[in-house]
């Protein structure tokens, strides 16, 4: 979290710092994010910034958080939906997608954070996968407790698999996703491959 220094700048000065080190961490990965390209861009000393921040990692969670945060004010009326599992997947990702759109920078800051291999992340990647799947994990035994999805199914594994398809997917809708393709993976996740009538 940053220092009681940090938030006594004035608001212009505040967000400069905000964004220079969205824009680093948007474009590199914790382990390869420069504190000299952000301090650079804002135009302040590199000592200044340790008055805000205890070190670079401290940053980095910062605006992991502040996006995650901007996030959630989007995705959180999927989870406030009526509706079976599918149609609140259905909407998490069409809401996940205009996230996307809107700040392209911190739904990038976001894919860098869950893709870093950095050691001293671990702790935090952790953290932040159960925070996230809470809200998941809620929906996913109502539907569970309803018939709706098999009950004999590790949660684990249906996360895993919601997540891995919701990031690849907010890719895939810049490449000319449509309600059709959306409703071709929603169909896999629902009955999986096996073949029916």
């Amino acid at each position: 979290m940053p220092k009681q220094t940090f938030f006594n700048l004035e608001p212009e000065k505040r967000r400069a710092i905000i964004d220079a080190a969205v824009r680093e961490f948007a474009r590199q990965p914790f382990e390869q994010a420069s504190l000299t390209k952000i301090v650079e861009s804002c135009g302040i000393a590199k000592g200044s910034m340790y008055q805000y921040f205890e070190d670079k990692k401290d940053l980095y969670l910062y605006i992991v958080d502040l996006a995650y945060e901007q996030k959630k004010s989007y995705v959180s009326r999927a989870f406030a939906l009526a509706g079976d599992i599918f149609t609140v997947l259905n909407e998490y990702y069409r809401l996940s997608y205009q996230f996307a759109l809107d700040h392209p920078l911190l739904h990038q800051v976001a894919n860098m954070f869950w893709d870093s291999r950095a050691e001293e992340l671990c702790t935090e990647l952790e953290k932040g996968r159960l925070s996230r799947a809470k809200d998941f994990a809620q929906v996913l035994q109502e539907a569970m407790e309803q018939g709706t999805v098999n009950d004999r199914l590790d949660p684990e594994a249906v996360f895993f698999v919601y997540h891995a398809v919701g990031k690849e997917l907010i890719d895939h809708f810049h490449q000319g996703c449509n309600d059709h393709f959306l409703q071709q993976v929603l169909d896999v996740l629902k009955y999986g491959l096996a073949a029916r009538d």
